[in-house]
């Protein structure tokens, strides 16, 4: 009898390790047919965007004499016929229209036109007009669904500075070129010093719910959309990366959405053009960079730094910088030996790359100027 259940324990234990085998082998295969599916997703993306793009900018150069196209921090927009130019700098606070036209009066007439199309552009609108989201969309046959009416410019202008700026533009003497046997009329405006701020208030609702439910304080929220995108609804870099704060739809995109709603996916620069998705996308990469994949650094002032850096160039380049590997974890050692003022001063001379330095300056000196802002209830 005993001998019986011995060998029924031995049979049913050697059941359930082949089961649990099976089960892990299956797993394996499950997470390995997972992510090559989600990589020829991406991939197909960025081939119909470099695609795309290549198009678009032998489009433009028919036209003008320098390519320019959307970026972080700049919002352009050409019409239908690529005879109209709108450009709008977030970061310096100026709008330039640029037309081809015959005379200065159909000039005028033109960059009228085209001020008052600027005034009524929303993101729903602007996505609808832009050529190259259009030729990426055609591609991979999307029809992407943009429900963000938040405007372009027009929500930090009343509407006694647009009169105003009606007049400068009936006014002021416009420069002058040639291209190609047209002429290319140009309106440089420059917009109130208090643009930026008042684009920042368009979003407190969302930086106070994503910063409340990721524990990350608000100032550092407005701080790196100020350093990402300088509050451009329509930015958008080469990298790609879509958005307030930036979000890269492979990387931070994936592991964000993931962590928030347990699936995988690629996300298209249409959900990634709603601000209230990237605030909460990029609140959430805050938390977890913050409290998962630096959580080994004991002092919250360390990590937080190291955090900052982290978000423009990954967690591995900032172990790099103490190590030479992208351990974390053994860059954590280091790391927890140094006072916050000594980390901060390794980043800064240490970091692979310049353009991550500066960000880490100026996310960390613009978190002091938000905070204040916080304070005195302008934010």
């Amino acid at each position: 009898m005993i001998k019986n259940l011995f060998f029924i324990l031995f049979v049913s234990t050697l059941l359930l390790a082949n089961n649990f085998e099976n089960f892990l082998n299956q797993e394996n295969q499950d997470f390995s047919s997972y992510k090559t599916n989600l990589d020829k997703e991406f991939t197909a993306y960025k081939k119909a965007y470099d695609k795309s793009l290549e198009i678009y900018k032998k489009e433009i150069q028919a036209y003008w004499p320098h390519v320019e196209i959307s970026s972080p921090h700049q919002f352009i927009q050409y019409d239908k016929d690529y005879h109209t130019k709108k450009s709008i700098d977030f970061q310096n606070e100026t709008i330039q229209i640029e037309v081809i036209a015959q005379n200065e009066e159909e000039a005028r007439d033109k960059l009228l036109s085209s001020w008052n199309d600027l005034m009524q552009e929303d993101v729903k609108s602007a996505y609808a007009k832009d050529q190259l989201e259009s030729k990426i969309n055609h591609e991979l046959n999307q029809n992407p669904n943009i429900v963000s009416e938040e405007k372009i410019i027009a929500d930090v202008l009343s509407p006694e500075q647009q009169n105003e700026f009606i007049a400068v533009l009936q006014q002021q003497p416009l420069e002058k070129k040639e291209y190609q046997q047209k002429t290319i009329y140009t309106l440089n405006v420059k917009l109130p010093s208090d643009a930026l701020i008042k684009k920042a208030q368009l979003y407190q609702q969302s930086v106070n719910e994503y910063a409340q439910k990721s524990n990350i304080d608000k100032e550092l929220v407005y701080a790196i959309i100020h350093s990402e995108s300088s509050f451009n609804p329509m930015a958008r870099s080469h990298i790609p990366a879509f958005g307030l704060m930036q979000i890269v739809p492979k990387s931070a995109g994936v592991d964000t959405y993931n962590f928030l709603y347990g699936e995988k996916r690629v996300l298209n620069s249409d959900y990634l053009y709603n601000p209230n998705n990237n605030i909460k996308l990029g609140s959430t990469y805050l938390h977890m960079l913050n409290f998962k994949y630096l959580n080994s650094i004991k002092d919250p002032q360390s990590r937080l730094y190291c955090s900052i850096a982290a978000y423009n160039t990954g967690a591995g380049n900032v172990a790099r910088s103490f190590t030479g590997t992208n351990n974390i974890v053994k860059a954590s050692h280091k790391i927890n030996a140094m006072p916050p003022s000594d980390v901060y001063k390794h980043l800064m001379k240490h970091l692979p790359y310049s353009e991550t330095k500066r960000y880490l300056h100026n996310v960390n000196e613009r978190r002091f100027v938000y905070l204040k802002l916080i304070e005195s209830n302008r934010l």
